[in-house]
């Protein structure tokens, strides 16, 4: 007889959720013997109609904001699209697949009775992701939106998903009676979204007025590959490439579009800097307003890239120690005789997968911030040429042509050569941290020898940065001191020739380089101790760690298991360790540069009033 008192906690806890999920989906949500099963296992149909529909729908609904902010932005350059052939017919597929997720609502309520919950809110979780698909495909079309990423990676998710339930319809095909109608519906339905997420790889088409840009005029798909850049490399194959071999400039990578970006967040800051200091000049208590920041002010004006390219890199790194976790599950599987064949290849798979998707992923990554690098750099650029234009007498009188050149040249190029890599200043720890986790998760407390000499490493690298970067101002200033000599020996060619001063002034200006060139060998001798230690500490803290675990206990075993992983960890570990010199290295020249750059920014321009 069923006794609940006789029960245990667990059990009972047990019993609820079967009954709940019962009452919801009519069979369990998850089977106990998934991964038991000899052959390839089932999902079950109350997974199926839960997580497999909600994650595409989620995905939608929580990008659906940036999705429109984007769109936003393309309607401000470009015109609505035309109503053209293929753009129509991937609106009736949306309302054909709608209207199929109506049917299946339709037939599950009211003829099937709604037998369980989950019957009713899957179709309408389809009609309402369907909906939403038919107000993007609205929204694009008003914007001149002609590809959207998110719009194409949900139907993507949604092809996914599918898949198990197409599986399971497939096998159980000899369906009669009220099953018949659910098995027509969705073999109606899955092909038909595989085939729209086909027609989402192919762009829209703009306006003829409007298609300036070759790479502005092609898909998601297209421009996440980089195939549409193809064209080009097969002429650069054939032959050497010429300007008109080129595609047209992208308009937001003009330099009259960045500096005018750059003026709307500089202008302002720099007028009400020049107005208080001249408040405090005539006042004269000596106390100087606080400048504006320029980084401030790139930020705000590349927010939006830098925040996905955040975003990608995220995602990035965390992948990247998915694989030291299906690694172990592999040498799991081929150590023990236990294992199933399907278990073996799915590890094998999902390895791959995952590869393939950060390497994807950090593609894009690298694409964002290397243009947001070559933007900063127009945008810097045009910044010091107007400035140069605008600059008051006595500030002319001040500069040389030599010291602007070296803005342009020299504090511009530094500026670009450090954002590609701004991220790591958070990356670095992030996998640092996560790969030690793993590593203590693994071998204990024995991994904690290789985090001390980590940590050492830390004030190692502060201290060498610190020194090249008091190194690097000296510098800096000889070399402005340097450019200026010879610009005055050219233009002073005559005098000098005139009273035989050639010698005297190639012995001072060779005397200024010497210095310059000594400031760099030792700088450059700092830098190559910090590499090569940064470069050795993966191999000290992976000998400290492996060593320390053999010889703290007779029980403790090196076993491939523990020695691949922990290597990959290891190894994963080299980039980021010998990225935090780097890092280090370009910051302490990015603050040098920057304080030139501003200071040179900040300076009196003539009154346009006058």
């Amino acid at each position: 007889i069923f006794c609940p008192q006789r029960l245990g906690v667990q059990q009972l806890h047990y019993i609820r959720m079967s009954n709940s999920n019962n009452s919801f989906c009519g069979d369990p949500f998850w089977d106990d013997n998934f991964s038991n099963s000899e052959s390839l296992p089932h999902l079950t149909s109350c997974f199926e109609h839960t997580v497999l529909v909600y994650v595409p729908a989620v995905f939608l609904v929580v990008l659906l904001p940036i999705l429109l902010v984007q769109a936003r932005r393309i309607g401000r350059r470009f015109e609505p699209l035309p109503f053209t052939p293929f753009f129509i017919v991937k609106v009736i597929i949306n309302i054909y697949l709608f209207l199929n997720a109506t049917a299946v609502l339709v037939l599950n309520a009211f003829i099937l009775d709604g037998k369980h919950t989950v019957d009713i809110i899957y179709p309408c979780v389809w009609m309402v992701f369907f909906l939403i698909h038919l107000f993007i495909d609205w929204n694009r079309s008003r914007c001149g939106q002609i590809s959207s990423g998110i719009q194409h990676l949900s139907l993507v998710l949604l092809s996914i998903c599918g898949v198990p339930e197409m599986g399971y319809q497939f096998e159980n095909s000899t369906y009669k009676g009220d099953e018949l109608p659910i098995f027509i519906l969705y073999m109606a339905f899955w092909p038909i979204v595989v085939l729209q997420t086909f027609l989402y790889c192919f762009a829209d088409k703009r306006r003829p007025e409007d298609d300036n840009s070759e790479e502005l005029g092609h898909s998601f798909l297209n421009r996440l590959t980089n195939w549409w850049f193809t064209p080009v490399q097969i002429r650069g194959a054939k032959k050497d490439l010429e300007m008109d071999d080129l595609f047209e400039l992208n308009p937001g990578s003009k330099s009259e579009l960045l500096g005018a970006q750059f003026e709307k967040y500089w202008l302002p800051k720099l007028n009400e800097y020049l107005a208080q200091k001249h408040v405090a000049d005539k006042l004269g208590d000596g106390k100087l307003p606080k400048e504006p920041s320029l980084i401030k002010g790139l930020f705000l004006m590349f927010k939006y890239d830098f925040l996905t390219a955040t975003m990608c890199k995220l995602i990035s790194d965390t992948l990247q120690f998915v694989n030291p976790f299906l690694l172990n599950l592999l040498i799991t599987f081929v150590s023990s005789p236990d294992g199933y064949f399907w278990q073996g290849i799915s590890y094998a798979l999902l390895m791959f997968v995952v590869s393939e998707m950060r390497s994807m992923i950090l593609n894009v990554y690298n694409n964002l911030m290397m243009r947001m690098g070559m933007k900063i750099q127009t945008a810097l650029t045009t910044a010091v040429y107007r400035k140069t234009l605008r600059l008051s007498a006595p500030e002319r009188r001040k500069k040389t042509v030599g010291e602007i050149i070296n803005h342009m040249a020299i504090d511009v190029e530094i500026f670009q050569n450090l954002t590609p890599q701004v991220q790591m200043y958070w990356s670095c720890p992030y996998q640092i941290i996560i790969a030690l986790t793993y590593l203590i998760i693994l071998l204990g407390y024995s991994a904690l020898p290789g985090v001390a000499i980590m940590i050492a490493a830390l004030p190692i690298n502060i201290f060498g940065s610190l020194t090249i970067k008091k190194w690097q101002m000296v510098q800096m200033k000889l070399k402005d001191e340097r450019v200026k000599m010879v610009n005055e020996v050219l233009n002073g060619m005559k005098v000098v020739k005139l009273y035989a001063w050639e010698e005297p002034m190639e012995k001072h200006i060779e005397g200024i380089r010497e210095r310059e060139l000594a400031l760099i060998r030792k700088a450059g001798l700092v830098q190559s101790v910090l590499d090569t230690f940064n470069s050795a500490s993966p191999f000290l803290v992976s000998a400290a760690a492996f060593g320390t675990f053999i010889l703290s206990s007779d029980e403790h075993i090196l076993t491939p298991q523990i020695a691949f992983v922990s290597l990959t960890l290891f190894n994963q570990l080299k980039m980021p360790m010998m990225m935090i010199a780097f890092i280090m290295n370009m910051t302490v020249q990015a603050l040098v540069s920057n304080r030139r750059l501003r200071g040179f920014l900040l300076s009196e321009e003539l009154d346009e009033t006058n």
